[in-house]
């Protein structure tokens, strides 16, 4: 009898410690209800806090993984209670921006200790300092105020430079970048699906209510979680090349027919949005793919002449149908052309610092200029090199272009470190070339400080390709 007692003893901790554990969870439960019945904004502040600091755990237990879960919730965060709000005059706590901030402060913190091995520089690393600083001159001159600007000028551009921190420093491993790639692609498969189904039905569950609803009549401008076509659009041209180079190594039939099934479904996502800046970044995804990738050369650059050809065939008939008249629509170019005299007139009055983050729009609206039949939206510049230009003049265009550049040096030089050693370069390095080539070609035609996601998403990727292939090499 003796001999039972240590074990009935600790039957009875456990049976006690579980019963507190089921009391203490359906306590838990029940007051979250009541605040979601009595008080529902003191429940959205507990959903925040709860959705930040998993996230967070998260990430001190598995960085990669707490980095994949925060790019899969940020598209979806302004939509739900995800965001810690403060009181007015304090910017508010939002998911994208304290989640991120933790990762990177966590990282620094690991580096610090000896824990984690810094990633190699690269020229990124060493340019991101002289855009940087050009931008937050701009935002402190901006004419709507300086903490609006900085806010904007953090999340829009200076946020997806962390993420390329941040993936640099995670994505290393195989499992890592797998990983990565899952959750982008989980994503953009479901904005994709959303996409489709708000142009072909109206309905969608993520929209911002005050975007406009149609280009023309009958074509819906689709906003489905990243509020605009064009935003939209290019992201899913961002996930088409990887989404290809996993049809060309996928080892059975259903990854064959899973990656397959993506990029049909990417593209008809694309192609429904109506966007020309969206068409040219999907198209120049694959053109890029083909060129670089021997295997998909030769199965879509015939395919791609062939719709070329068909293409020339029917433009008689094409021209009257939904996709004709948004192709050969002459008002956005006409505004393009507008804002580019009006930008250019604005960068004359401050050639070297520009004239503030975010001000073309007050300034334009200011002189004269308000096309279109809406006279209470502001004007953009629908370019992102000229926003740049005007915003923060030589200085930010230039170290932009500079940043630009060690992006397209980095590349060329993981590729050579494995033709230096006779070694086939990666299939993901065409891909990401082929996803440079479409981001940094399209965000010619709108201003990419509102693609939030579509920056972010860029620049992971980015960092994910240039961190793996680096790894790779150096076991190799």
């Amino acid at each position: 009898m003796l001999a039972l007692r240590p074990a009935h003893w600790r039957l009875w901790l456990y049976r006690v410690l579980t019963s507190l554990l089921v009391f203490g969870g359906v306590l838990t439960v029940g007051g979250y209800a009541w605040l979601l019945v009595k008080a529902p904004d003191w429940a959205d502040q507990v959903t925040a806090v709860l959705v930040i600091g998993t996230n967070s755990l998260l990430a001190m237990s598995h960085p990669a993984a707490g980095f994949a879960l925060w790019l899969f919730l940020t598209p979806f965060a302004p939509f739900l209670p995800f965001n810690i709000h403060m009181p007015a005059g304090v910017p508010d706590l939002s998911f994208t921006r304290v989640v991120g901030a933790f990762l990177i402060l966590y990282l620094l913190a690991e580096m610090a200790r000896g824990r984690r091995r810094p990633a190699p520089l690269t020229p990124v690393e060493a340019a991101i300092p002289f855009f940087a600083l050009p931008l937050l001159m701009a935002a402190f001159r901006s004419i709507n105020g300086w903490l609006w600007a900085v806010q904007s000028a953090f999340d829009s551009l200076l946020m997806p430079l962390l993420a390329w921190f941040i993936a640099r420093q995670v994505v290393r491993s195989v499992v890592a970048w797998r990983g990565l790639l899952a959750t982008l692609l989980t994503v953009t498969a479901i904005i994709a699906v959303l996409t489709i189904s708000e142009q072909l039905t109206g309905y969608t569950l993520f929209r911002v209510a005050s975007t406009s609803t149609y280009y023309t009549a009958g074509v819906r401008k689709v906003a489905a979680v990243l509020g605009n076509p064009a935003y939209i659009a290019v992201t899913l041209a961002l996930v088409v090349p990887f989404a290809l180079d996993g049809l060309d190594r996928a080892g059975s039939w259903r990854e064959r027919a899973l990656f397959g099934g993506l990029v049909v479904l990417y593209l008809l996502a694309i192609y429904l949005t109506y966007n020309r800046s969206g068409w040219l970044a999907g198209l120049l995804a694959l053109v890029v793919m083909a060129v670089l990738s021997p295997r998909w050369r030769r199965r879509v650059l015939p395919l791609l002449v062939v719709a070329g050809l068909a293409l020339a065939l029917v433009w008689g008939g094409l021209q009257q149908t939904a996709a004709g008249r948004r192709l050969t629509a002459a008002s956005p170019v006409d505004y393009r052309l507008q804002a580019l005299e009006m930008g250019l007139r604005l960068h004359r009055q401050e050639p070297i610092l520009g004239v503030g983050w975010g001000s073309f729009g007050r300034l334009a609206a200011q002189s004269g200029f308000r096309p279109g039949a809406n006279i209470h939206i502001l004007p953009t510049t629908h370019n992102t090199y000229l926003n740049f230009l005007v915003s923060g003049g030589y200085l930010l265009l230039g170290g932009y272009l500079l940043l630009v550049g060690a992006l397209i040096w980095t590349l060329w030089q993981v590729g050579r470190r494995y033709r230096r050693r006779g070694l086939p370069a990666p299939s993901f390095l065409a891909a990401a070339w082929s996803a440079a080539c479409a981001y940094l070609v399209a965000t010619a035609g709108f201003d990419s400080y509102f693609a939030i996601y579509t920056n972010i998403v860029f620049w992971a990727l980015m960092a994910a390709a240039v961190s793996h292939a680096q790894a790779l090499v150096e076991v190799s």
